[in-house]
């Protein structure tokens, strides 16, 4: 079985299985598709790619431009493919998620309901525009069926994204009810307390 890795330089060989790519293109792939799920730095792209060259996994070709600079075209090799075939093989590992929001929410009691809102508020906004993305996404992929046999498999990645992004708007939903009722009530009682207190200063006031 093949030993676990980093992942950084299979993400660049599973890539140039589509089509031969500058260092530029890849980081542009990487942005408008694996970019949704995996985040790779990208200042290691073409420490990686000079590493794959050297273990003789990717063939690099300079490519003339015209009233351009030459660019480094790289292409994966047939023992880049054996390697990431390998890589592919080895059970993929199991992460603990890391979500501030959530930590920040589990500890809502200190911060206020307010202030967690807002936190709940944009996070939907930005989930929504994700969302939209993840929608475009599959609108190009359909247009892309017959000319590239990785769309399938393309869409499979892309729609649990989808679905994650539509269960966390559904609960961005249900928690905001939840947190502006809390403010409300609270809003209620502090008003009620004010009301008191300023009933029991009057009385005061009016006592002989």
């Amino acid at each position: 079985m093949a030993r676990r890795s980093s992942s950084g330089q299979e993400v660049l060989l599973g890539l140039l299985t589509v089509e031969p790519m500058s260092g530029y293109d890849l980081g542009q792939s990487i942005r408008a598709s694996i970019g949704f799920f995996w985040n790779e730095s990208y200042g290691q792209i073409y420490p990686n790619l000079k590493k794959l060259a050297a273990a003789g996994l990717v063939a690099a070709k300079t490519e003339r431009q015209k009233g351009k600079p030459d660019r480094q075209v790289y292409s994966i090799t047939p023992s880049g493919r054996e390697h990431l075939k390998k890589w592919l093989a080895v059970e993929p590992q199991s992460e603990v998620p890391r979500n501030e929001l959530l930590l920040k929410l589990f500890f809502g009691v200190q911060a206020g309901s307010e202030a967690v809102i807002g936190y709940v508020e944009r996070m939907a906004k930005r989930e929504s525009s994700y969302l939209e993305k993840f929608r475009q996404i599959e609108r190009e992929l359909l247009s892309q069926m017959r000319r590239y046999p990785d769309v399938p498999y393309w869409r499979m990645a892309a729609r649990f994204g989808q679905l994650e992004l539509e269960a966390h708007l559904r609960w961005s939903e249900e928690t905001l009810t939840i947190l502006r009722k809390m403010a409300a009530n609270r809003r209620r009682r502090t008003t009620g307390k004010e009301k008191h207190h300023a009933g029991k200063l009057h009385a005061s006031h009016q006592a002989p």
